[in-house]
């Protein structure tokens, strides 16, 4: 299926896909966001666009996600305002104007029960999702920005993982969402990252590289890497609590093309790609069903 935007529209930022699988929602540098829904049978799938009036006015939005139960549609503004909606309904659940100074990432727990959201300024907040209730601000040294944000979902211990940036050090920081305090942190690749996401299984987390605002149009390609052991590159686990014993594995990707997969159990590297993508921009990157491979989203060029 395929769908072109009126020259109005401006150009996509980002987009939700529902776990349904059935539609999405995209946010356009014009502001305003438009649902999709799919149609049709697999072999001639059609595309269809619907308002979305609590958000057509919105401005551009920076962050967009679905709940993991698909009842709850949150939009994150680059004016720093966010809005929780009930789905499919759209009743508004939430609507915090100055809930950050700009968004800069967020994510839905497991349960659906709390948003995690981060800043441009470096703060990152989590949210009630029931309610809307701000249940509390994640506490930071004053040299450190938390700037990605993603909960674990393999459903045995509750993380929250962010990544922290001190000084000119990179860590990933472990929270434990029950009381919300910092487990601990590794400085992992000891670069940036600015993208995350976490696998269907909650085995694997993945950072890479995202484009900036001003440059979505994009050539996609897609690159399926499986997660080998590269014993050369394996670390120790300084700073580390024993929580960590019950999780999987975790990937990381640098802002210079570098990819890495983490063993979170030991927080120690299994495999490191260095270089993988160097000088093309990664918008997205997301893991398949499939065990051990996950999906590469690279964007470069002037087309979507």
């Amino acid at each position: 299926a395929r769908h072109e935007l009126e020259e109005s529209d401006g150009d996509p930022i980002t987009i939700a896909v529902h776990p349904s699988g059935d539609c999405f929602v995209c946010s356009t540098t014009n502001g305003g966001c438009k649902l999709f829904e799919l149609y049709g049978q697999e072999t001639h799938l059609q595309l269809s666009t619907k308002e979305l009036p609590p958000l057509l006015d919105a401005g551009p939005q920076k962050c967009l996600a679905f709940s993991v139960d698909g009842s709850r549609f949150a939009a994150g503004g680059v004016d720093g305002r966010l809005r929780i909606l009930e789905w499919p309904t759209l009743r508004i659940i939430v609507d915090e104007v100055r809930a950050h100074k700009s968004f800069r990432d967020m994510d839905f727990s497991l349960d659906s029960e709390f948003l995690a959201s981060t800043s441009t300024d470096g703060s990152a907040r989590i949210w009630k999702t029931e309610d809307g209730v701000p249940l509390m601000t994640l506490a930071r040294n004053s040299d450190e920005k938390i700037e990605l944000c993603r909960f674990s979902k393999d459903g045995t211990k509750p993380f929250l993982f962010c990544t922290v940036q001190r000084g000119d050090k990179a860590v990933t920081a472990v929270y434990d969402i029950s009381t919300w305090n910092k487990i601990g942190h590794k400085r992992l690749l000891g670069k940036p990252a600015s993208v995350m996401s976490v696998s269907l299984d909650g085995k694997y987390l993945a950072l890479c590289v995202c484009v900036s605002i001003l440059d979505i149009h994009v050539i996609c390609v897609f690159v399926f890497t499986w997660l080998g052991s590269h014993e050369e590159n394996r670390v120790g686990t300084d700073e580390m609590n024993e929580e960590l014993e019950k999780e999987g594995r975790a990937e990381y990707g640098s802002k210079d093309g570098d990819i890495c997969v983490v063993e979170v159990k030991k927080m120690e590297i299994s495999h490191w790609n260095k270089r993988l993508h160097l000088g093309t921009s990664i918008a997205s990157l997301e893991f398949c069903p499939i065990a051990g491979l996950y999906l590469q989203l690279l964007v470069s060029g002037e087309q979507w």
